[in-house]
């Protein structure tokens, strides 16, 4: 299990601050700028069926911009501490940076103007970000031995981002050629390897580390992972299998084995939990349990698409329970508290010591942002399953609310933590006379 205490022992491995909290503001510039797109876009939010334009560029804004680069961010810091193996190269992780912010931007521009060069020019330049980050992350795991459950899920989830990515430039080509013949099924296994595969992995796997950690509770067993590891890799083959072998059983199975591996990943995170140390755990871990829930339903609603039962906008509603519900709800969740510990950490100097994690996190803003972000993604699934676009536009402002409340949140961290590193160390306590003759 990765403690505090290992990760203030590790200053080797940790990288610049400035490398994962760039990630970190950029993944909070975008998730403003995705609600803001669908608040204000012309695109209809209730019943929406996909195709490029505004709710399109918002999707990519929210999985890429803000899940994908929140992932990279915390892979490039969290997984060398927990591999006792520092990054290859700070500065090839610096420039995936570079690569995935104006990549992203781009690929959203030209989904929402219709723009094919755009789309296409962003499309590459994330694709080469996602390429050095998985090169990066797999010279990381070839050399480590430790953590197998998270060696797997890792693995798995590099696997499924290069399909996703090779995925996403054909389907982008496809817009403007029009070769593919099924271009709707083959968006769907895209999004499955991007949300369940490369994210769904990345959170299993680091869900072992991070809730262990920030619980102070037991690490889930190894055989724990390597089932869920397993049952969700048996998933995501038989969704690809069943596009190319065009069987709806196929994609039946795919869902029931999603099923299974949620299963397995709620019951460890449940025996984490119950064997916990920290009782109180604050608002980050209601987001964090609403998003281990909305996990299955997800799911369900998944398994009803398969099955052939598309009624009451059920693709868009999987989307929101999927991208908005599962993931982003816990994304955001641990991020409230992992950037106070991180910040700490590296605020800390020889000699003094580390400030309270407690005292980094403003309880405010995570307050604020549960509320608007739990009810946005209530209103957007109300307004699909009612078919009324003016409660999923209300759902969408919601949404900004809430990026507005977490990036307060994240402005008044870094401002505690420098505070914190300027504050004069405290003068030592001379011992007067007197003070000895009191203390005996």
């Amino acid at each position: 299990m990765l403690s505090p205490d290992m990760a203030f022992g590790s200053r080797d491995r940790l990288l610049p601050a400035s490398v994962p909290f760039r990630f970190f503001a950029a993944a909070l510039a975008f998730h403003l700028a995705g609600w803001l797109l669908l608040a204000l876009g012309g695109d209809s939010l209730a019943g929406s069926r996909g195709g490029p334009g505004t709710v399109m560029a918002a999707l990519h804004l929210f999985t890429l911009g803000t899940l994908a680069t929140t992932a990279m961010g915390a892979s490039y810091q969290l997984l060398p501490m927990a591999t006792i193996r520092p990054v290859g190269s700070v500065g090839w992780a610096q420039a995936s940076f570079w690569l995935m912010v104006p990549g992203v931007a781009l690929m959203a521009a030209g989904l929402a103007t219709l723009s094919h060069t755009l789309a296409w020019i962003g499309g590459g330049l994330t694709a080469a970000a996602l390429v050095v980050f998985a090169a990066l992350m797999a010279g990381n795991l070839r050399g480590a031995n430790q953590m197998p459950a998270v060696r797997a899920s890792a693995w798995a989830a590099l696997g499924c981002l290069a399909a996703m990515a090779t995925l996403g430039l054909t389907l982008l080509a496809d817009l403007r050629f029009g070769f593919l013949p099924d271009h709707r099924a083959l968006t769907g296994v895209h999004l499955g390897l991007a949300l369940f595969g490369f994210m769904g992995m990345l959170v299993a796997g680091f869900s072992s580390i991070l809730v262990p950690m920030l619980t102070l509770g037991q690490a889930p067993p190894v055989r724990s992972g390597l089932a869920t590891a397993a049952a969700a890799g048996v998933g995501l083959a038989l969704l690809v299998a069943g596009v190319f072998a065009e069987g709806r059983m196929l994609t039946v199975g795919a869902v029931l084995a999603g099923l299974v591996a949620a299963a397995l990943h709620l019951q460890a995170m449940e025996g984490v939990m119950r064997g916990r140390m920290r009782k109180r755990l604050g608002v980050p871990f209601l987001m964090i349990r609403a998003g281990w829930a909305m996990l299955p339903l997800s799911l369900i609603v998944a398994l009803s698409l398969a099955a052939g039962l598309d009624r009451l906008n059920a693709p868009t509603v999987f989307v929101i329970l999927a991208v908005g519900g599962w993931l982003m709800t816990f994304l955001f969740g641990v991020l409230q508290r992992i950037a106070p510990f991180l910040a700490s950490v590296h605020v800390t100097m020889p000699g003094r010591r580390p400030p309270l994690v407690s005292s980094l996190a403003p309880e405010g803003p995570t307050k604020a942002h549960a509320a608007l972000h739990l009810s946005a993604i209530a209103l957007l699934v109300l307004g699909n399953l009612a078919d009324i676009e003016w409660i999923a536009r209300v759902g969408a402002v919601a949404g900004v609310g809430a990026a507005i409340a977490i990036i307060v949140f994240a402005l008044q961290v870094r401002a505690r933590a420098l505070k914190a590193l300027h504050a004069a160390p405290p003068a030592p306590r001379s011992r007067t006379p007197g003070n000895v003759a009191c203390s005996t």
